[in-house]
């Protein structure tokens, strides 16, 4: 299954850091890359993806409730604004695993063999 989502990754064009890219993005796994290298590998409920992108994208820190207070993890908005200072171009890309409820473990994997930059720092369990 891996191997398959890892095909669709190949072959999903690049999406730009613009509002109707974001909102265009449909899949469940996102990968977002700086200058073509691939730095994150994320996973969200396929009616999220869009806010998720929103998060790590353009600015919002970290997951929000209705009543705007944090439940979720933080999102990358501080390394992707790092790559923009030094001109980078963030670019992005989306696929959808399914069944839903096997996004989780093929993000852990792809996490596992490709080892991206904002994924494995600070996780030993990665190592």
């Amino acid at each position: 299954m891996t191997n398959q989502v890892l095909k669709q990754m190949e072959k999903s064009p690049f999406l730009n850091r613009t509002n109707e890219d974001r909102l265009k993005a449909k899949g469940n796994i996102y990968f977002i890359y700086s200058d073509g290298e691939l730095k994150y590998i994320g996973q969200r409920q396929a009616k999220g993806i869009k806010t998720r992108l929103d998060q790590h994208l353009f600015g919002k820190s970290y997951s929000v409730n209705e009543r705007n207070i944090q439940n979720g993890t933080v999102s990358k908005w501080h390394l992707v604004k790092i790559e923009l200072e030094n001109e980078k171009e963030i670019t992005f890309k989306a696929v959808t695993v399914e069944p839903d409820n096997l996004r989780t473990t093929i993000e852990l994997e792809l996490i596992s063999r490709l080892r991206p930059e904002w994924n494995i720092q600070g996780k030993s369990r990665l190592s």
